[in-house]
């Protein structure tokens, strides 16, 4: 520690600790500010809600008062990048300023970190031995010897798409706890008793959440207790506690569990296996005959009454027996095999999982399925999470503190608190983003365009993209509401403009944005996930175009149900949560342009209802002060002058 006591005027000021250390550190009033309100908020024990706009520098502005606090605070953010820029840049940049001891750590999920159990078991099998899997052995035992904790992300060499991660891993299904052999090494207990000493611990919403859950249920914790929550990046937590408050379950569960067991016959002597022959042909005639019965039905939809009834008196009677015979199979034989015993552990936890996804609660819960590629999931969610947020998390913290660039609507917090739950007193703040708009960039909004709820509108939205396309030279990134309308402006433009077209779904993510970033005059449509967490600066994205609003669909299941739950109290759904909803989802789609001082470009929104509408102006008053133009020539216009 520095002998003077520091305060947050000495490290942000003009002549400060970060001035007169970090090169290129520019003194930004509004970070300061943001700052000492969360300080504040730290002091009086009290919630906070602020919102920084891009270039705010915002993880400062959080960090040091939570340093400079001495609180045991757990900092949880939306992406594992957002994490490991935390950790490994921006905490060692704030040691070298301020010469402060900053006790941090970084813990992700267990998926994360390698079981020596399941190691030396994969590896065990004969077959395996091979030149290509020793060398491969070879390098992990010499890692093994020098790393602290097993983290995946130390293994550079290993391809993203390695399925041997997943065999080697650490998994809550399969994990034997204290009856392991490796107990005594094991990388998990290591890293949660090192975060048990830190004063500052790391982690995703994920993660967060999973661990409120386990704490909910009363069987441990991963996360140790703390004083303070910080969630930066916000703006997703009510659908990531969502799903973690609820509860799911996947025929491919079920199915990894019958190839579990069969993987294990071979060492298995001295008992009859018949019973466990039929157990996991049950399961799989089970999970087969669920899938069945929405062949014919939509991706995801709710469960009503009727399905769920059938499932319950037909194929899950027959699942959950099977999961019986498991765990009895393992008490009449007394198995001492650990592995058997977490198979029984887990066949034991499957069977409670069926029985609560297909418990019928009150009007707050939802039963609804989705249909993926090799799975058909169950889920039994929470509508609203605010109770929760209040019993597990407001009145345990000493202070909850929510940061994001887009967590108000129309100029206010009034949305997101009443998602969260936040009812009593918050501090609350928006710091504009210090970005020039008004220079930087324009947005082209047509007023000639169709509607989108009419049949005209994706060909006519393709012709004005193609448009758009010429004038900036490619250069872009094209975000849709649904893959319906990607592929249809796909099929018009690919052969009429003459710059590579990136589509998702042709290749993995970052593969995409990799390539998209070196090809400067390329041109990527996207969808969902390219909305958030999309870091492209410089030239190379210099258009931004949106096809529509982006309203969350009414078919959504969990959407439909939280419509229904507002209108039944006499609420207008529309105003109260599709609108600020969409707000914040283009807010994010925006916010994927203007990410440095010297980012120059053009946002496009071609959905007319943005000016037409009496709701149209709540989107634009959310907006940054961007000068709109309705002409395509001033797109021309805009370049010439930069």
């Amino acid at each position: 520690m520095p002998d003077i006591p520091l305060s947050i005027n000495k490290i942000f000021g003009p002549d400060g600790l970060l001035a007169g250390s970090l090169e290129g550190f520019e003194f930004r009033p509004s970070q300061m500010q943001m700052s000492l309100l969360i300080e504040e908020a730290l002091q009086k024990k009290i919630p906070a809600i602020v919102e920084a706009g891009t270039g705010t520098g915002k993880t400062f502005g959080y960090l040091i008062p939570v340093i400079l606090s001495g609180k045991k605070t757990v900092i949880s953010t939306g992406t594992k990048n957002l994490q490991e820029q935390i950790y490994a840049k921006d905490i060692p940049l704030l040691r070298r300023a301020t010469s402060l001891n900053i006790d941090a750590m970084i813990m992700k999920g267990r998926k994360n970190y390698l079981c020596l159990f399941r190691y030396h078991q994969y590896f065990s099998q004969q077959s395996l031995l091979k030149t290509g899997m020793e060398e491969t052995r070879k390098k992990i035992d010499a890692w093994l010897k020098r790393t602290e904790f097993a983290d995946r992300e130390e293994l550079s060499w290993m391809a993203d798409a390695d399925m041997l991660w997943d065999s080697i891993s650490s998994t809550s299904d399969q994990c034997l706890g204290t009856s392991c052999m490796f107990i005594d090494d094991c990388f998990l207990s290591k890293l949660r008793s090192k975060a048990a000493k830190s004063r500052i611990i790391i982690v995703n919403h994920h993660l967060f959440f999973a661990d409120m859950k386990v704490k909910k249920g009363g069987f441990g914790e991963i996360i140790p207790r703390f004083q303070v929550a910080l969630f930066d990046e916000a703006h997703n937590i009510e659908e990531i506690a969502t799903s973690f408050l609820g509860e799911s379950l996947g025929t491919n569960q079920l199915m990894e569990l019958a190839r579990d067991l069969e993987k294990g016959f071979k060492k298995r002597r001295g008992f009859n296996k018949s019973g466990l022959k039929k157990a996991i042909f049950a399961l799989r005639s089970g999970s087969e005959h669920i899938s069945n019965l929405f062949a014919d039905y939509k991706d995801k939809d709710r469960l009503d009454e009727n399905t769920l009834s059938g499932i319950m008196q037909g194929p899950a009677r027959n699942i959950s027996q099977a999961l019986r015979n498991i765990q009895e199979k393992v008490s009449i034989e007394e198995i001492d095999d650990t592995a058997d015993q977490a198979i029984s552990a887990r066949a034991g936890e499957l069977d409670k999982l069926l029985k609560e996804v297909l418990t019928i609660r009150d009007d707050g819960w939802l039963n609804w399925y989705e249909k993926r590629k090799k799975s058909l999931v169950l889920y039994h969610s929470p509508l609203d999470i605010s109770g929760p947020m209040n019993d597990l998390l407001y009145k345990k913290a000493q202070t909850v503190l929510f940061t994001s660039a887009t967590l108000s609507t129309n100029g206010n917090f009034d949305y997101i608190r009443s998602r969260l739950g936040l009812r009593d007193e918050v501090i609350e703040s928006i710091y504009p983003s210090h970005f020039d708009f008004k220079k930087q960039a324009i947005m082209y909004i047509p007023k000639d365009l169709p509607r989108p709820d009419t049949r005209d509108f994706g060909p006519a939205v393709a012709e004005r993209i193609c448009d758009i396309l010429k004038k900036t030279e490619g250069r872009a990134l094209v975000l849709f509401t649904s893959y319906h309308n990607l592929n249809i402006v796909y099929q018009i433009i690919k052969d009429h403009i003459p710059y590579t077209i990136f589509r998702q779904g042709d290749a993995p993510r970052s593969v995409l944005l990799e390539e998209f970033k070196k090809d400067i005059h390329s041109v990527l449509l996207a969808t969902g996930s390219f909305w958030q967490g999309v870091d492209v600066p410089g030239e190379t994205l210099s258009c931004l175009i949106i096809d529509k609003l982006p309203f969350a669909s009414p078919d959504e299941p969990l959407v439909g149900a939280r419509i229904r739950i507002i209108s039944e109290r006499e609420g207008n759904p529309f105003m109260e949560y599709q609108v600020p909803s969409a707000i914040i989802s283009l807010k994010q789609g925006l916010g994927r342009l203007i990410r440095k001082t010297t980012d120059r470009g053009i946002l496009s929104v071609l959905d007319v209802r943005i000016k037409s509408t009496r709701y149209g102006r709540f989107f634009l008053e959310s907006l940054p002060d961007i000068p709109i133009s309705h002409d395509i020539k001033d797109i021309s216009r805009f370049f010439e002058k930069t």
